[in-house]
């Protein structure tokens, strides 16, 4: 298999492994980014803020913003400020969001602890080494190109 066929695989995998989480939110009545919101919140035990969420998450500001909308509209979480910081808020899940995320995210968490239960420690490791290293390697190259202007993204 030739570099070209390697990539395009890859991101076939990708994809096919976000269309399935893009299936969780759709089947759960939220947007995608909502549900990767409470899906941090369920991860952090509610001790996070929107800052935290867009540095984990990489996620505009506004897109956090409107996601959380979304989610406050349907009772699912509520913000509180940060004292001596008005505009950083902190999320919390109400009941009802206590009852949503037991229904729709903890199914899809254990899925995933099923899925690397199935898989030996030396894989779990091996595939997150070599998903930092290309991360790591392709931000290098994006580097690179935004550094000179980002004029040719075709080098």
């Amino acid at each position: 298999m030739d570099i070209h066929e390697q990539l395009s695989e890859y991101f076939s995998i990708w994809k096919e492994t976000d269309a399935l989480y893009s299936l969780f939110a759709k089947l759960s009545g939220i947007s995608d980014t909502a549900f990767w919101i409470l899906y941090c919140i369920r991860q952090s035990g509610e001790n996070i803020t929107q800052r935290d969420i867009r540095k984990q998450w990489s996620i505009s500001k506004q897109t956090v913003h409107s996601a959380l909308k979304e989610l406050e509209k349907k009772h699912i979480i509520r913000l509180s400020e940060l004292e001596g910081d008005r505009r950083s808020k902190r999320i919390f899940l109400t009941e009802e969001g206590y009852r949503f995320s037991e229904k729709h995210l903890d199914v899809v968490c254990k899925i995933e602890e099923t899925v690397f239960e199935k898989m030996s420690n030396s894989e779990r490791e091996a595939m997150l080494r070599c998903s930092e290293k290309y991360l790591r390697l392709f931000k290098n190259e994006t580097d690179k190109i935004f550094a000179q202007g980002g004029q040719d993204l075709n080098g």
